[in-house]
């Protein structure tokens, strides 16, 4: 009887120090995930941060190449607005040029819009970012106009401006719309599982300017605000610079928490077998012992 209890006392014990190098294991793998997908979340905002900042670099870039390459063009539609055909030829030629283009205008010398696209897409939040970019670029030639998302109806977009001065007649404004298919990809390219990479607004944190997916209006199984829990839990973020958008990465908890269920369940599978083998061995050592005493 001795020996049987011995047995089951080192069987016991065994199944206890396996059960604290386990847990131990557990909870050390359980830290370096956190931690790998803390600097995988880094890596990733970084990177889609420089693609957009880049991607719109460029697009102010060409956008002012365009102007000085076609601005006999341009001046002429400003001096004659309702030249349909010069107005189509330079649509033309901008479609030609990007393959994102939505539509654009150009502004007198006060910053009003002298020409709107035949669809009419320049809408209140494209003439309020105009008049605020007149006002900039006449103190600083230089100057980008801020980028954000216009919420036109069913066209959610962006604009890139550049001035235009004339001799006579003053700073004008030459003004391009874009879809958000550049951005959105730079956003899909980037994203891996466990991870949601949102484009929010710098001056208004909860709002959602766009995903993977599209813009705001294109969420399909979410709310267009983040809530308070949700951005308290995001800790990983970067501004675009010359831009009203911070990219965020938002955890996927469901993600974090399957894998970290996934360990746990591991290491009860292995504290499980451990034991039943300790329990099988104790019972065929009791058989043993029983037979053995006779």
């Amino acid at each position: 009887m001795l020996k049987q209890l011995e047995i089951f006392i080192v069987a016991m014990m065994f199944v206890l120090i396996t059960a604290i190098i386990l847990i131990i294991y557990t909870v050390e793998r359980g830290q370096e995930f956190k931690s790998h997908q803390s600097m995988i979340q880094k890596a990733a905002v970084h990177g889609a941060a420089y693609a957009i900042k880049l991607q719109l670099s460029n697009k102010h870039r060409h956008v002012r190449l365009f102007l000085n390459e076609y601005e006999r063009l341009v001046t002429h539609l400003i001096n004659f607005p309702t030249d349909d055909k010069t107005a189509l030829d330079i649509k033309v030629r901008l479609q030609q040029r990007f393959s994102d283009f939505l539509t654009y205008t150009v502004t007198n010398q006060r910053g009003v819009p002298i020409l709107f696209d035949f669809d009419d897409l320049v809408g209140k939040a494209c003439q309020h970012d105009l008049k605020t970019f007149f006002e900039v670029v006449n103190e600083k030639k230089s100057a980008l106009n801020k980028v954000f998302v216009h919420p036109q109806p069913y066209h959610y977009h962006y604009d890139i401006m550049a001035p235009l001065s004339l001799k006579g007649t003053g700073t004008h404004i030459f003004f391009v719309s874009f879809y958000l298919r550049g951005i959105t990809d730079i956003l899909k390219t980037h994203e891996i599982p466990g991870q949601n990479l949102l484009l929010v607004k710098q001056s208004d944190l909860s709002l959602i300017e766009m995903d993977k997916q599209g813009s705001r209006d294109k969420l399909a199984t979410r709310e267009p605000r983040l809530s308070k829990a949700e951005l308290q839990s995001v800790r990983v973020y970067e501004n675009i610079p010359d831009t009203d958008w911070r990219l965020i990465n938002l955890p996927d908890i469901a993600f974090e928490k399957k894998y970290l269920r996934g360990l746990w369940k591991e290491a009860a599978i292995i504290i499980s077998v451990v034991t039943l083998a300790l329990l099988l061995l104790i019972f065929v050592s009791a058989q043993y012992l029983v037979r053995k005493s006779h």
